[in-house]
């Protein structure tokens, strides 16, 4: 059950929650007349850049649905990451609790129960670059090629801008589900430095964070602002029994540092014009667990080795970064010209491991193999024109165009010729010359949007967007959204809009081999001689329909409510067959050159390949509330609630290519099936109060989550494996020694609530999994840091 804790700490548990659910805090301090604002979620108060071309618009006035998640907010929930935690903050946005293999070096995220490829992610309103690595595990990310958000220095982030509407119209490829826009810092006059440290409450996954930034001014207006960042976590194990002498250690965080960097610089030209630029880098190491190896599975010889068995490490070693230069004009025709240049390089190796084939035919007892690697970049650059007129209606209309160039390259990298001979070391056979990948391609988009004001209070806009992708094919794109004002305090809006994400050149492309105990399974690249004999057909674009409507209101001042009801159908949605076994599975990775390990069955080698499946059909609301109650002598409290229910459904599931069709083969299995439909939670739902006085301040977080169900397995019959409905109550507590200093203190998931635990035997049968890996809350526990805050 989602309260299941020892009694004694029920009282406590208890106390919590219902401070999170009532409106009155009379004992949480002495009283004090002089407490700040506090702003302790999203605000409907921030000027917005995104889903507008206008000019200081708040983002209550919006005819589309934002939140706008400021640093404070950011830093509050005690997560060390952005993904983590906007995830805390926002009901609408997902994201995977643990992955394996590259999965787990490689963060994913999803906007209102879509693709994460389906969301794009700008910085400061410039198109972000993909990752260079793709998620493939089994779950709702899998396919998916995304921006990496841990790579984004949190320190650089002034604020979050997440548009929850169908936005391709207006930005381009892959805004289906909607935009999420980084804003860095940009001030000459604010700065600080924090030191944050914890663990879990298992004892494990110490974490560490540095995180420093600075605004500087210049005589001739330039302004300069800094930030940096550093960040360490540690193994967590969370694990089944393996049932052997090595244990297993499969399931949990992988060990990682993190080391960035960023930048943001203007300089007035003049009057009007201003040149900036800005730029982020980030290196990470990361260190994941595969699954154990156990003595006598192998021969006499690897247990001379390894006489306990030995657990192999999959190690990556990344270098990425983005530069953006540009110079923009603010008269009456507003001009922005720019060029952004981004790049991802990953480096990985299989270690503490060992190739069985290697050391029988020649006696090299290698431990330690680089396996290749991935390497991506992309090239962007725009031209953004604005003007407004006066047209003879109750307001001027907004006139925006523009164009746009990227060009986009892709490498997979063999590994050494050792981690390819034969079946290549456990875990993680090395990318062969034949999976090797040096691909490019080029698209151009140009874009038009107009906004009227009819009358004072009715907004109406719509924008047009035709964008070519060399292979690929023209699409264009089309928005419609109004906003009427019925009252002051009350407005009705909507839109309707189509939408496309182009496959990346990574799903293209992709080719792996996985080895896990007693299974191999071969990811077939497109285009491929294997993928070919399948039938597999080259991939097309997803293509979307969206329609919304909702409504704002603030019934009494200080109490904004929004809500909006949406419909999202998506056709030709990318995602990895079923997995393909027999002759055909056999024939197809021989086609392709690949040798699998010796000495497993037939039964238990499979192919697969990215594909257009299924069409689906997503529906949802989403509703924000947030309160800021007048300051008493009790300080000053604002209260955020936020629910998001979401449902997709497959509405046609494609057929297969003939030569799988005349075995008896189909592309989906009751796997897909589930990671689209419920692996991810319907309901999500959280209340927040932030409470300031004088030198203290509170905020307590609770989010409900609802159940979540996996088929899991590799054939019939699959395991199904639910999560469970929890509560995580999330809790941070802060003291202020001077204005510039501040001693911090929380936890999250305050009651080390976990998943449905998965019975062993399943367990075992699973990866060794102890509790569900797509529990969007994680696997891991509670945990608790100490952090201290120095303003400059």
């Amino acid at each position: 059950m989602a309260f299941s804790v020892a009694y004694h700490r029920m009282p406590l548990r208890l106390a919590l929650v219902s401070l999170g659910l009532s409106v009155s805090l009379p004992a949480l301090a002495a009283p004090q007349a002089d407490a700040p604002a506090v702003d302790a979620g999203t605000s409907g108060d921030a000027i917005i850049v995104t889903g507008t071309r206008e000019s200081g618009r708040l983002a209550r006035q919006s005819a589309t649905p934002i939140d706008v998640v400021k640093a404070d907010t950011l830093t509050a929930t005690g997560q060390s990451n952005l993904v983590d935690s906007l995830r805390n903050v926002l009901p609408s946005f997902s994201a995977p609790a643990v992955g394996y293999d590259v999965g787990a070096l490689a963060r994913t995220f999803a906007l209102r129960g879509l693709s994460p490829s389906q969301t794009l992610v700008l910085v400061n309103g410039k198109r972000r670059h993909l990752s260079s690595s793709i998620y493939a595990d089994s779950d709702p990310s899998q396919g998916s090629n995304v921006v990496d958000l841990d790579m984004i220095p949190l320190a650089a982030v002034g604020r979050v801008e997440v548009l929850r509407d169908g936005a391709a119209a207006q930005y381009g490829s892959d805004a289906i589900a909607g935009v999420i826009n980084v804003i860095l810092k940009d001030d000459a006059n604010s700065g600080g430095v924090s030191v944050q440290g914890g663990k879990y409450y298992a004892g494990d996954g110490t974490a560490i964070q540095a995180n420093a930034d600075k605004g500087v001014g210049f005589k001739d207006g330039s302004v300069l602002h800094l930030s940096a960042g550093y960040r360490y976590q540690d193994f967590t194990n969370r694990s089944g029994d393996s049932g052997g002498v090595q244990p297993a250690k499969v399931q949990g965080l992988p060990r990682s540092v993190v080391i960035s960097g960023g930048y943001d610089y203007t300089r007035p030209l003049g009057e009007t014009l201003d040149l900036y630029s800005f730029g982020t880098y980030a290196w990470r190491k990361a260190r994941a667990n595969e699954n154990p190896r156990q003595p006598g599975w192998f021969s006499d010889t690897v247990d001379a080795i390894y006489p306990n068995g030995f657990t192999p490490q999959e190690t990556l070693n990344e270098h990425d970064f983005s530069v953006t230069g540009g110079i923009k004009s603010h008269g009456d025709w507003a001009v922005d010209l720019s060029t952004t240049y981004g790049r991802d390089v990953v480096r990985l190796r299989n270690i503490s491991t060992i190739n069985p084939d290697l050391l029988a035919d020649t006696g090299n007892a290698q431990t330690d193999f680089y396996v290749g690697g991935f390497a991506a970049s992309e090239w962007t650059s725009n031209i953004d024109v604005k003007k407004q007129f006066d047209v003879g209606l109750a307001g001027p209309a907004t006139f925006a165009f523009g164009a746009e160039n990227r060009y986009e390259t892709y490498e997979i990298r063999a590994g050494e010729a050792n981690s390819y001979y034969s079946g290549g070391p456990q875990a993680f056979p090395g990318f062969r010359p034949s999976d090797a990948a040096d691909v490019h391609r080029n698209s151009v988009a140009g874009y038009a949007d107009l906004t009227l004001r009819p009358v004072k209070a009715w907004e109406l806009s719509g924008a047009l967007r035709w964008e070519h992708y060399n292979g690929v094919g023209s699409r264009l794109n089309g928005k419609i959204a109004s906003r009427y004002d019925v009252t002051d305090g009350f407005a009705l809006r909507g839109s309707v809009s189509t939408g496309f994400h182009a496959p990346t050149l990574a799903q293209q492309n992709y080719s792996a081999t996985t080895v896990t105990t007693g299974y191999a399974s071969i990811q077939l690249p497109l285009g491929s001689p294997g993928a070919n004999l399948l039938g597999a057909p080259a991939l097309k674009p997803e293509t979307s329909t969206s329609a919304s409507l909702g409504f704002v209101a603030e019934p009494v001042r200080g109490l904004a409510i929004t809500v909006d009801a949406y419909r999202i159908d998506v056709k030709n949605r990318i995602i990895e067959s079923a997995y393909l076994y027999g002759d055909l599975a056999q024939a197809a990775i021989a086609a392709n050159g690949t040798t699998i390990p010796a000495g497993l069955e037939a039964d238990n080698v499979s192919a697969v390949f990215f594909t257009n499946g299924v069409d689906t059909r997503t529906q949802g609301v989403d509703v924000t509330a947030s309160w800021t109650m007048p300051t008493s002598v009790l300080g000053t409290v604002r209260w955020d609630a936020g629910l998001a229910y979401v449902d997709t459904t497959i509405r046609r599931v494609h057929a297969a290519p003939a030569v799988l069709a005349d075995a008896g083969l189909t592309l989906v299995d009751a796997v897909q099936r589930t990671n689209l439909t419920t692996a991810t939670p319907s309901w999500k739902a959280s209340l927040a109060a932030a409470w300031s006085s004088g030198q203290w301040d509170f905020t307590l977080r609770n989010t409900f989550y609802s159940n979540a169900r996996q088929a899991q397995g590799y054939a019939e019959p699959y395991y199904i494996i639910d999560t469970g409905s929890r509560v995580i109550t999330d809790i941070d507590i802060g003291y202020r020694f001077s204005p510039q200093v501040r001693l911090g203190v929380g936890a999250n998931n305050l009651f080390d609530v976990h998943p449905r635990a998965i019975d062993t035997a399943t367990g075992q049968a699973l990866n060794y999994d102890r509790y569900s890996h797509v529990a969007p809350y994680g696997i891991n526990g509670g945990s608790y840091y100490l952090r201290l805050t120095v303003s400059l």
